[in-house]
């Protein structure tokens, strides 16, 4: 890897697809970039609340053979980019600080869902999505798994099939998730909702639906996350939240675009039946839902 190119906007291409363990080692390394020069693999897996292999596998996962060529390229590219790395807002864990006034938090988090939209939007792959939209269409029974804020995604998802008539059911008990995967079949979807990918509920649900012979649809923002495992297909969300504090807010809306494209895409598809179908909700519940 070229030394000239700089360490922050390398992890900054990598960042989404790192696992949250891995992540800790990135937002450590950004945080101390001169003090790890004299650390060694032990010290940063220490002091990143990681274990050595997990520091092992950042350094692959930004472009390396281990972690003595990472700490090679390292000290090869000098200290030519400090206020870069210190300005990278990305790894910030809190987008909002101590310092800010009331009067700033409308813009922040405005523009953190406008940059999580927008990268959300550089992931989109439509061949994928066409596919993803198929899936939907030509499904039997559609069963949509989440816990927590992800769960109320796909009780958002599960509300607009319903409403053009797609059999859709969406569970964030585990047990109820499971009982219902065990008996879905090869003409029907399940569909895996969850940010990190590693949620326990959530993917073994997604696991017993796929060894039943159903297809399998993930939007989830991590690449190399456990969940993909068991997908037929990905949609990817952009975001690049690190912490637990800020990871409800633009993660839901990206979330949440994802869903509104595959509910769009679904009425574009067949625009006069599913559109006709809206008709008919609206008509007969005119009055009553508000």
């Amino acid at each position: 890897m070229d030394s000239e190119n700089n360490f922050g906007n390398k992890i900054k291409k990598i960042y989404n697809e790192l696992r949250k363990s891995e992540k800790k080692v990135a937002d450590y390394i950004l945080a101390n970039r001169y003090e790890i020069e004299e650390m060694g693999l032990e010290e940063i897996a220490k002091n990143s609340n990681v274990s050595t292999p997990t520091v092992v596998r950042f350094t692959k996962a930004m472009g390396f053979e281990g972690f003595k060529e990472f700490k090679t390229e390292l000290l090869k590219s000098g200290r030519d980019n400090t206020a870069e790395l210190e300005n990278i807002n990305l790894l910030l864990d809190l987008h909002v600080n101590a310092n800010d006034k009331l009067e700033d938090i409308p813009l922040k988090i405005i523009g953190l869902t406008i940059k999580a939209l927008e990268e959300t939007f550089k992931f989109i792959n439509y061949e994928t999505y066409a596919k993803a939209v198929k899936m939907i269409t030509d499904a039997n029974i559609i069963d949509i798994y989440g816990v927590g804020n992800s769960g109320s995604i796909g009780n958002d998802f599960m509300s607009k099939l319903l409403r053009i008539g797609l059999n859709c059911r969406a569970y964030s008990d585990n047990h109820l998730q499971q009982l219902c995967a065990c008996h879905l079949r090869k003409n029907d979807l399940a569909i895996g909702i969850s940010h990190s990918g590693e949620t326990k509920d959530t993917v073994d649900a997604l696991r017993i639906a796929k060894e039943s012979g159903a297809k399998t649809l993930v939007l989830t923002n991590f690449k190399a996350s456990i969940i993909t495992e068991y997908a037929d297909i990905v949609m990817f969300t952009g975001d690049t939240e690190s912490s637990f504090y800020s990871e409800t807010m633009s993660s839901r809306m990206s979330q949440l675009a994802l869903v509104d494209m595959l509910y769009m895409g679904v009425i574009v598809s067949d625009y006069k039946k599913y559109t006709k179908r809206l008709d008919k909700i609206n008509n007969m519940t005119i009055g009553k839902i508000y």
